[in-house]
């Protein structure tokens, strides 16, 4: 004999609509909007879909008093248990190996409606077999959508009791709907981050490489450098292997920071006097607050301290500070010691350090004797550096 009552309910995602049916008992009102926030509160907020659920159960169990729950995912063609509930290990075993395209949730699946039926142990309906056999005799299953997407089926299932009742079945429909932008948030949730791991695996690899190639070329040069008899050839070449070592040095593990693509740039900064002026004292450099910029204009402004490292000045005590000028993040970097002053006249004669500057949109003034400042953005922003008067 087939189920005595089947029929369809469509979602109502609205509280009024939940609530009108018993505006004549207040006490079940005041029940149901309890449920609502509490249930509510903890969908928006777990990060476990199967937990969620289970959750979920515990909460509404006694009031709508459910025997059980099974929650199915659905990922393109594959549908899969993800969430039960007042069932026995054995069961749940069973279960885990259900045939769900021949079940009542790949039923409501298929024909997208919600199905709610009663006297299932008088019933002989194939699909309803482990429902019954499980002695659920009254059972209510709920296709959970986002927009037209169909993320599974959540279902309830009650031994011993009537009918779910409309004002029931509304309030389930309402928890179902939150339940399902639950979902989809989590699903969101962990797309993203699937797409920073991915991201910052690829990076990581893009490091490496690059450093592994900066390292053979810097090996070749070097060699250059050895067999070099012409001092004047032998001496560009040695220059041009410690730019290429400041390179490798922006791509190393060492300096990166918790966010992909970005270096810690006083660390940086002190491996590159670390590598020129490793004989003098380590360099004082400070930083109020971390400061971290994108690989490119690391490696910029890595080349650019180099290169104003290699005129006859002292190892300078390093100041990092950032400040807003004109909506924009500014960073400003002071260079204080012996000679750094003159960095100021080598904007216009020398050809790296101007193009430097022109790539990290940065502006180079002097502040003394012995203090040379760079001002350049922080945030991407526009900065147009005027020189006091």
């Amino acid at each position: 004999m087939a189920p005595s009552t089947t029929f369809t309910l469509a979602p109502l995602p609205f509280v009024d609509d939940v609530i009108a049916p018993v505006a004549g008992d207040p006490d079940a009102t005041r029940r149901y909007l309890t449920l609502i926030a509490a249930a509510t509160d903890r969908l928006m907020g777990a990060d476990d879909p199967a937990l969620m659920i289970e959750a979920l159960f515990e909460l509404i169990r006694d009031e709508l008093r459910l025997d059980l729950f099974f929650n199915f995912r659905r990922d393109g063609d594959v549908v899969q248990l993800e969430a039960c509930g007042g069932l026995t290990p054995a069961q749940q075993r069973a279960v885990m190996g259900l045939d769900v395209g021949g079940s009542l949730c790949g039923r409501a699946m298929r024909e997208r409606r919600v199905l709610h039926l009663v006297g299932i142990q008088r019933s002989d309906d194939p699909a309803a077999a482990f429902v019954r056999s499980v002695g659920i005799d009254v059972y209510l299953c709920m296709p959970l959508f986002y927009g037209e997407q169909l993320l599974g089926t959540l279902s309830f299932g009650r031994r011993a009791a009537a009918p779910f009742t409309d004002e029931e079945q509304r309030l389930m429909s309402l928890l179902c709907h939150y339940v399902a932008l639950a979902k989809h948030r989590l699903r969101i949730e962990q797309a993203l981050r699937e797409g920073i791991e991915t991201q910052t695996r690829l990076l990581a690899e893009l490091n490496h490489r690059v450093r592994n190639a900066l390292q053979v070329a810097i090996g070749l040069v070097s060699n250059e450098v050895r067999s070099a008899a012409d001092p004047v050839t032998r001496a560009a070449l040695a220059r041009a292997a410690e730019r290429l070592q400041v390179l490798a040095s922006a791509h190393r593990p060492l300096y990166a920071t918790a966010e992909p693509g970005l270096v810690d740039l006083a660390a940086l900064f002190g491996d590159v006097i670390g590598q020129l002026r490793g004989d003098e004292a380590t360099p004082e450099i400070i930083v109020p607050e971390p400061v971290a910029v994108p690989i490119e204009r690391a490696v910029a402004a890595a080349l650019l301290l180099d290169t104003l490292l290699t005129g006859p000045t002292a190892v300078p005590r390093i100041v990092m500070t950032m400040c807003r000028d004109g909506g924009n993040e500014i960073l400003r970097i002071a260079f204080d010691g012996v000679g750094w002053e003159r960095g100021v006249d080598l904007v216009g004669t020398d050809r790296l350090i101007s193009r430097l500057c022109h790539q990290l949109r940065a502006t180079l003034t002097s502040e003394g004797s012995g203090c040379l400042i760079l001002v350049m953005p922080h945030d991407g922003g526009e900065h147009r550096h005027r020189v006091p008067d």
